[in-house]
């Protein structure tokens, strides 16, 4: 009997490591609709115990090789993607602010916490430039609106230069109409440029966007646009694929032009690294909003799974900053995971 259930739990963990992959990568990106969460949950509780009952039933058999060798590979794919993580780890940040999470107490959907990163850039001659990077806002019913507004004011009190929003401003479109009174309190000295979401698309696009730019926000799309900034050229560019499909070419950086790239997914990284861009500023990932003790997140929706959950990367010179967000999704809780808000003061380079 115990080898029975000893098999039975092989089987369980090798099924439970295949439904991640396939979760992460296919399920949860799959468009919202009343089927799906129901279907995820049952999909696993139903894959779990036909995985359970075949171990049970071919304990002692060669069949027990299946799990096996589906372990192995779920094993050579982590150790595959903790060296590239490693080796595409950028600097962590040079201060944080009520950043730390308790054993004792896991649930912090609401304990907001600021990092300053820094990033020295080539060619750049002006004074320190701060942008605050917020992302994923996702205003529903779950959370106070007195949550958003606190987050945003914590926003406008960094007094950042420019103002960053990578997407996800809601999840339904009866919450669109609040976006001004929130997005309002905070804005970037030289403007506040944001892209559309997943979420935004699903909920209504131009909903989203026409609630966005009535805040006097700069909806970038699948555009850019150009300022000066003390005598400085910036290029701030925005790339809204795969959702929303406007026709989008990236567009090349000026010579000593600052180049600045928005962009909801840090899936895009591969797409948009390597052309002249500093940095790219990306969300989505919610930091995996629950994140086990050791292991970190397991739910990451991403064709890379865990591999750019959260933080600063650098990929072909490009510096890719992922936030973790404001807000939550479904469901509505993070847990040992910490919504936050990026700051990143560019700098000019030390010779």
């Amino acid at each position: 009997m115990v080898r029975r259930f000893g098999s039975a739990l092989v089987w369980l963990l090798a099924s439970a490591s295949l439904y991640l992959y396939i979760l992460n990568r296919r399920l949860i990106q799959a468009r919202d609709g009343p089927y799906k969460s129901p279907g995820i949950r049952i999909g696993a509780l139903a894959m779990g115990a036909a995985a359970a009952y075949t171990g049970f039933r071919a304990a002692g058999t060669r069949w027990l090789a299946v799990p096996v060798t589906v372990l192995a590979v779920a094993a050579a794919g982590e150790v595959r993607r903790w060296r590239l993580r490693r080796h595409s780890r950028g600097a962590p940040p040079v201060q944080e602010e009520n950043a730390g999470v308790s054993l004792a107490r896991p649930d912090t959907t609401t304990d907001l916490a600021l990092r300053r990163y820094e990033l020295p850039v080539a060619g750049w001659q002006g004074p320190r430039l701060r942008i605050a990077h917020v992302s994923d806002f996702h205003l529903n019913s779950h959370l106070p609106l007195a949550y958003f507004e606190s987050a945003m004011r914590q926003v406008a009190a960094q007094e950042p230069d420019l103002l960053f929003i990578t997407g996800d401003f809601v999840t339904y479109p009866q919450f669109a109409p609040l976006l001004p009174g929130i997005l309002g309190l905070a804005r970037g000295r030289y403007g506040t440029f944001a892209v559309l979401g997943n979420h935004d698309d699903w909920a209504g696009a131009e909903i989203v966007a026409e609630a966005v730019r009535s805040a006097g926000v700069h909806l970038l799309g699948n555009g850019s646009t150009r300022l000066e900034i003390a005598g400085q050229p910036i290029l701030i560019a925005g790339c809204e694929l795969p959702w929303i499909r406007a026709a989008w070419q990236p567009v090349a950086p000026a010579a000593g032009e600052l180049a600045l790239m928005l962009t909801h997914t840090p899936d895009n990284i591969y797409r948009l690294s390597g052309r002249g861009y500093a940095a790219i500023f990306a969300g989505h990932y919610h930091g995996g909003q629950m994140r086990l003790p050791l292991l970190g997140p397991l739910v990451v929706p991403s064709n890379y799974g865990r591999r750019f959950d959260h933080g600063r990367f650098v990929i072909d010179g490009t510096h890719l900053f992922v936030t973790a967000g404001i807000g939550s999704a479904e469901p509505p809780v993070r847990l040992w995971c910490q919504p936050d808000v990026l700051l990143v003061d560019i700098l000019p380079e030390r010779a």
